[in-house]
């Protein structure tokens, strides 16, 4: 009887691909446990300024990822002058989001400096997070990554309780300032396992700034678009109702956010397999597509009818208050769109088709918004808004399918990509 062992460098590829999929459970399980606590414990109005301030704290993350984490996958960070470039980048981006946050928690939650203040640190810190976050998928270090992110997790869980019998009541600013204490630690950490070459000596410079940019704002456009318009969304239900109906529409989404993380985390999978065919040479055959399309769509409706229908049964006495039934089958309806469209944009960004699928990105949100304004303003329900979202989506999912089914034109590679990892 043979044995079959498995080759030692295979072994080392699994073992890193199952932490790079472990790391981004880890880090959507801090997220929710945090979202979880804040349903519990806020009132629906106090709730819904928190979903806002996550929306813009995930947009902030969304712009500085495509721009700075990006670039510096892309371009080389050791080289001198491109090394310069991404640290102007770095402290410019970062600058602006800081600044936009403490904007936004001044003049929209009411809070005053006492919530703006941890807000805009949360921000600062979690896109520091972020860039030893991408520092070590860039080098590889799943492993280390996973270590991080689990680091990250226990922190935020104990200073929750700290924090919380410090105040003495449960709002907004323990939880952000929980989140705080997870992303400093993840910071620290992180500093502590990378290689000191990665971030010793740097210093700001402009040389390489203008052609870093030509490909950076592009890729946070890009990246950026979705979070943006779910936090304009989230806005404009609190300008046309009240922050007690963005914690409504929030306790809904959050009901099937599970089957969202499911979602990218298929689209992240599916974006490599086509990516691998196409360097290969394999010919393109978009029924494949279409099926996976399907197979997608499907399987989020299934799971998120399932999730509905134990979160309608089960949020009362977990919650201690009922969720909205038309919201949350609202949000499936929004996923399910989403889905059937990812496997589309993934081929068309696989053959470097980025700014093909922006554009019917970019009128989904549009239509998404206009409709939902639309109907918001005539005394609709706020249930109405995951709705008016997925009609958007529902353009987008049919403008990629024909796009992939027809004979893509010979496109220039956008800026940098032929240098892309």
């Amino acid at each position: 009887m043979t044995s079959c062992r498995i080759p030692g460098w295979l072994r080392g590829q699994v073992r890193d691909g199952v932490a790079g999929v472990a790391a981004q459970g880890i880090t959507a399980a801090t997220s929710l446990l945090v979202q979880l606590v804040a349903a519990v414990s806020l009132g629906l109005s106090q709730y819904g300024v928190f979903a806002v301030l996550l929306a813009m704290l995930v947009g902030a993350n969304a712009l500085y990822i495509g721009f700075v984490c990006d670039s510096f996958t892309v371009f080389d960070r050791h080289e001198p002058r491109y090394r310069a470039a991404l640290v102007s980048a770095a402290l410019l981006v970062a600058a602006l989001c800081v600044s936009g946050a403490l904007l936004l928690a001044l003049t929209f939650s009411g809070g005053g400096i006492s919530l703006a203040v941890p807000y805009a640190l949360l921000v600062g810190s979690k896109l520091a997070a972020e860039t030893v976050r991408r520092l070590f998928v860039v080098r590889v270090s799943f492993r280390a990554l996973l270590l991080n992110d689990v680091c990250s997790l226990v922190v935020t869980a104990l200073a929750l309780p700290v924090l919380l019998g410090a105040s003495g009541e449960p709002t907004p600013e323990v939880l952000l300032g929980s989140m705080c204490c997870g992303a400093l630690a993840a910071v620290s950490l992180g500093l502590w396992q990378l290689p000191r070459s990665e971030w010793r000596g740097l210093r700001p410079g402009i040389t390489e700034l203008p052609g870093l940019a030509r490909f950076a704002v592009w890729r946070a456009l890009q990246s950026g678009l979705r979070p943006l318009t779910l936090l304009a969304a989230r806005l404009l239900v609190a300008g046309l109702i009240s922050t007690a109906a963005v914690g409504v529409l929030e306790l809904a989404r959050l009901v099937v956010a599970p089957v969202q993380v499911v979602i990218n985390g298929s689209g992240s999978l599916l974006l490599g397999k086509l990516a691998a065919r196409e360097r290969g040479g394999d010919r393109r055959d978009p029924r494949l597509i279409g099926r996976a399309a399907g197979a997608l769509c499907g399987g989020t409706v299934v799971t998120g009818l399932l999730s509905a229908v134990l979160a309608l049964l089960l949020a009362p006495p977990l919650f201690g208050r009922s969720v909205d039934a038309g919201a949350v089958f609202g949000w499936v309806a929004y996923l399910a769109l989403w889905a059937a469209g990812l496997p589309y944009a993934t081929e068309l960004v696989t053959r470097r088709m980025s700014r093909a699928v922006f554009l019917p990105r970019l009128l989904d949100s549009v239509m998404g918004l206009a409709v939902a304004t639309t109907v918001l303003s005539l005394d609709a329900p706020v249930a109405a808004l995951p709705w008016a979202l997925a009609l958007g989506g529902g353009y987008a999912a049919y403008r990629l399918r024909t796009l992939v089914r027809s004979e893509p034109s010979p496109l220039a590679a956008e800026p940098g990509t032929s240098r892309a990892l």
